[in-house]
């Protein structure tokens, strides 16, 4: 494991440093504050700079929908008063005839608190983003509305130009080695230095403090910041990080072929001959599962509520009896019946939790915590947020998990060297990640190549356990993860925790602290209390050094329990049922 991160792109660094520096006195002596439309022609850190669009925008109201709104995607939050400012650098041509460049997006409110928010990205990114500074935790909420100035990125590829269907689609990015390198890392410094250098224009002063706010890929993002830009950075709120992503989308790999066996010896075979990952087990299977794991271990906090509070107690060598007891007698489909699991899905699931490895045994990337967050009943049915990660929607006829659809993408085109030409159809992606050899994969994401010399691990992984030159300025780090997380697993994250913590000789809560959310899918979701807030703790720890206590949070309408509040405490304490009504969190306390 890398100790410590060397500095990259020196001479951009360079130049945020001096931006974060200056004494309060240069501020004095800065030219006059630019109108939002001025901004246009601000000079900037990066002389290859374009700023395509820069408009005052009136305060507007949130989107209200109705209640049986089909969209995905949440409803618009409220905005403030605010200029908008939309910009590229760096453009060029790139791999394949492809042009390249780092887009971002930046609000700036009329009612500006001082402050910065760098929101991070999420997936492949590709996309500019709202800016607009939303937490996964809190619905609705936004830095923006708080006054924060907000920047996002689509960390230098646009998924609108950069997409070739025969080099997997919005993912062709990685067959170039700088957007590959940017994805990583490399844009945020500049897109830092551009907000910073925009905000001194308008308001005439720097930001009084700069946050990092990032969950998933953005969390690999929020850790890239305070790991290589230490001093363009006050504090970050990170979530549910992949900062070993190149090695966890191996485990999606993993993952697709131990259930696919499983699916293909039950006959369930997709119209183009391969099998339907997604068949594996229906959500009565997973409620089976999820009985099974409640039984091993939801007494275990003293408390049996449908949560596992005590979640580092619950083993496999804990839960595997439960599983024998919800065991059908044989493989044949024939025998399998509404109260018992197959031993080839329960082998499978335990496959999948032990975490992929090489064919000596060696870990590729991580093991996986049992939780109750692996599907839940609830009013609404069944919580979907982990089976459609790791295996997809079971009533689909074809693949359709995230493993496959976003998972191979990515393996195939970002985490290898060199990265492989596969179409971005379901059935060609299904191919790839069925016939993946692990071994192959893993020495793949280690191979050095391009204009870079770099190999996946090199620009992705984010581990660095020497975070001084963040810390030395006064750095803050609150740490958040889903304990049924399918995607990044919360027991990486802790293992980076307790090499962190050993580096500082026990004493790394000075400057970092984690919250684990019992039953919490990826970012949200699943059987758990997932409403809470960290981001206002991050603040008053970083200006006020008031340190991080327990937070309470509530649960959402799309969980066995609405309405119920737990607390989330500071690791490694939990809560304990002290008296009370244990549906509120008044009822437990942190020990």
């Amino acid at each position: 494991m890398r100790k410590r991160l060397p500095f990259l792109l020196g001479a951009a660094l360079t130049t945020g440093a001096m931006l974060v520096a200056q004494p309060a006195a240069a501020a004095t002596r800065a030219a006059a504050p630019l109108s939002c439309e001025g901004l246009a022609k601000a000079a900037m850190p990066d002389a290859s700079t374009t700023i395509t669009l820069a408009a005052l925008r009136p305060a507007t109201p949130a989107e209200q929908r109705a209640a049986n709104d089909p969209r995905p995607f949440p409803p618009a939050p409220a905005m403030p008063a605010h200029c908008e400012i939309i910009g590229k650098l760096q453009e060029r041509q790139g791999a394949n005839g492809q042009t390249y460049a780092i887009k971002f997006h930046l609000r700036l409110p009329v009612a500006w608190n001082g402050r910065f928010l760098f929101q991070g990205g999420g997936g492949s990114d590709g996309f500019l983003g709202d800016a607009t500074g939303g937490f996964s935790s809190q619905p609705g909420v936004t830095a923006l509305a708080k006054g924060y100035a907000v920047v996002s990125s689509d960390s230098g590829h646009d998924n609108a130009v950069n997409n070739d269907p025969a080099r997997q689609g919005v993912v062709t990015f990685g067959h170039d080695a700088i957007a590959r390198h940017n994805y990583g890392f490399g844009y945020i410094g500049p897109v830092a230095q551009a907000g910073r250098a925009l905000i001194r224009a308008h308001y005439g002063r720097a930001p009084a403090f700069t946050y990092f706010v990032g969950g998933s890929k953005g969390g690999q993002e929020a850790m890239m910041a305070v790991q290589r830009f230490p001093s363009l950075f006050d504090a970050a709120l990170i979530g549910y990080p992949g900062f070993h992503l190149a090695h966890a989308s191996i485990a999606q790999l993993w993952d697709g072929q131990a259930f696919a066996s499983v699916a293909k010896a039950m006959g369930q075979i997709g119209a183009d001959g391969q099998p339907l990952v997604n068949k594996a087990m229906s959500d009565e299977d997973i409620l089976l599962a999820q009985g099974a794991i409640l039984a091993a271990c939801d007494g275990l906090d003293g408390t049996v509520d449908g949560m596992v509070e005590h979640f580092t107690a619950c083993t496999t060598a804990r839960v595997m009896p439960a599983f024998a007891k919800i065991t059908c007698a044989g493989d044949d489909p024939a025998q399998k019946t509404a109260t018992c699991l197959l031993p080839m899905q329960v082998a499978a699931l335990r496959r999948v939790m032990g975490g992929p490895q090489t064919k000596d045994g060696k870990p590729i990337y991580s093991d996986w915590a049992w939780d109750a967050g692996i599907g839940a009943k609830t009013a609404s049915g069944v919580t979907q947020g982990w089976r459609i990660w790791k295996m997809g929607g079971y009533a689909s006829a074809v693949n359709n998990g995230a493993l496959i659809r976003l998972g191979a993408p990515s393996n195939s085109a970002v985490f290898r060297s060199p990265p492989l030409e596969v179409a971005e159809d379901v059935s060609s992606l299904t191919r790839y990640a069925l016939a993946a050899d692990m071994d192959e994969a893993y020495a793949a994401a280690h191979v050095k190549w391009g204009a870079l010399g770099e190999a996946s691990v090199d620009f992705m992984h984010a581990d660095a356990t020497d975070l001084s030159p963040f810390t030395r300025r006064g750095g803050k780090i609150i740490l958040f993860h889903g304990v049924s997380d399918p995607v990044f697993s919360i027991n990486d994250t802790m293992r980076w925790l307790d090499a962190v913590n050993a580096r500082e000789q026990g004493k790394a809560g000075r400057f970092i602290q984690f919250y684990a959310v019992p039953g919490m899918n990826h970012g949200r979701g699943g059987p758990a209390t997932d409403r809470f807030d960290l981001f206002s703790q991050l603040v008053a720890w970083r200006e006020k050094g008031v340190a991080p206590k327990e937070v309470v949070a509530t649960a959402g309408e799309d969980t066995p329990w609405p309405g119920r509040t737990r607390l989330l405490c500071p690791y490694p304490q939990r809560p304990h049922r002290i008296s009370g009504d244990s549906e509120k969190a008044g009822a437990f306390r942190c020990q």
